[in-house]
């Protein structure tokens, strides 16, 4: 898993000053879109033109505004709804002041199971200010998450609107098995279904393990699992719907899966949604992540996963914001 953070509209503070100015939004063209491709369908030309989109996808998706509605579902052991929290941010595509090849997500929570946080503004000033101050990178996230992800349950999720179809990077390409699954209509556009199958153990794919520092893209996550299962294979899968025409992700279904004799049982599950914005680019719509929890039903030691987590993220539409940070010291 990954981490989180705030935002506002016209912030002022005695150590600092900070205006998220709203302004019209340029004109902005995506990467050149490759014309529809031929029939029959080149699958590895499919998957370098998509490439091409999620690197494009990175280079825009900052700067952005909306407001995030966060679900919390949590079940209980027979896989039955016990608990829900519901947490609405103000949701900030943030440029790293420390790393300019860096975006974070940051948070401002405005409300938590509808009521309202009574000193959201004012801490906001706060946080910015303290925020200007780290000196490194690191340091920087380790305060937006601090800061936005407050308020969750059970999990701490974030960065997952910052990356889409990973398995796509160069590097983690050769660790996959791709198959065309089928064309099809997806909400009004002619899509590429494309199936993804981790087939071999990869050092830029770590799962309970020292994250990776291999060069190029790199995916860490972190589940809880039997001491039995703990050294079962762990794999990633799952299916693409990719748009024929701009090649641009339109949805994800992302699984962990862990071998259980000769089951594949799904430890987690991420599915992402995304519509379209006058960016260039297709941006989050909707992300559902589910945790389960991997239980033992046999003497034979099978396994079965039962629903323990449930998180559900809804953004509004995206706004073009621009972003000032000035330091200003005190008296």
């Amino acid at each position: 898993m990954i981490k989180n953070f705030i935002c506002y509209a016209l912030l002022t503070a005695l150590t600092a000053v900070f205006t998220f100015g709203q302004k019209p939004s340029p004109t902005m063209m995506p990467s050149p879109i490759p014309q529809i491709a031929p029939t029959p369908v080149d699958l590895e030309m499919v998957l370098t033109e998509a490439e091409k989109q999620t690197a494009f996808y990175q280079e825009t998706f900052k700067d952005l505004l909306a407001t995030e509605i966060k679900t919390f579902e949590k079940y209980d052991k027979t896989g039955d709804l016990d608990e829900r929290t519901v947490i609405e941010s103000n949701f900030l595509v943030y440029q790293s002041s420390e790393n300019a090849n860096r975006i974070l997500e940051l948070r401002n929570v405005l409300k938590v199971d509808d009521k309202l946080i009574p000193d959201s503004r004012s801490r906001a000033d706060r946080f910015l200010g303290e925020l200007a101050k780290k000196k490194t990178f690191d340091k920087e996230l380790e305060k937006l998450e601090s800061e936005g992800l407050r308020y969750d349950r059970t999990v701490r999720i974030s960065n997952l609107t910052l990356y889409e179809a990973i398995t796509l990077a160069k590097n983690l390409r050769p660790f996959f098995d791709f198959k065309l699954v089928s064309t099809e209509n997806y909400d009004g556009s002619e899509v590429f279904v494309v199936s993804y199958q981790q087939t071999r153990k990869s050092p830029f794919i770590t799962i309970d393990e020292k994250e990776s520092n291999e060069p190029g893209v790199t995916a860490d996550f972190d589940i809880s699992l039997p001491g039995a299962l703990k050294k079962s294979d762990k794999f990633l899968r799952g299916k693409l719907w990719i748009d024929a025409k701009t090649f641009q992700i339109r949805r994800e279904e992302r699984l962990i899966t862990v071998q259980s004799n000769s089951t594949p049982l799904v430890a987690q599950e991420s599915v992402f949604e995304y519509a379209p914005s006058e960016f260039g680019i297709l941006v989050p719509k909707k992300i559902t992540f589910t945790d389960n929890n991997l239980r033992k039903i046999s003497k034979d030691k099978e396994y079965s996963a039962v629903k323990n987590t449930k998180v559900i993220f809804d953004y509004s539409k995206f706004k073009k914001t621009s972003v000032e940070v000035n330091i200003i010291d005190e008296p």
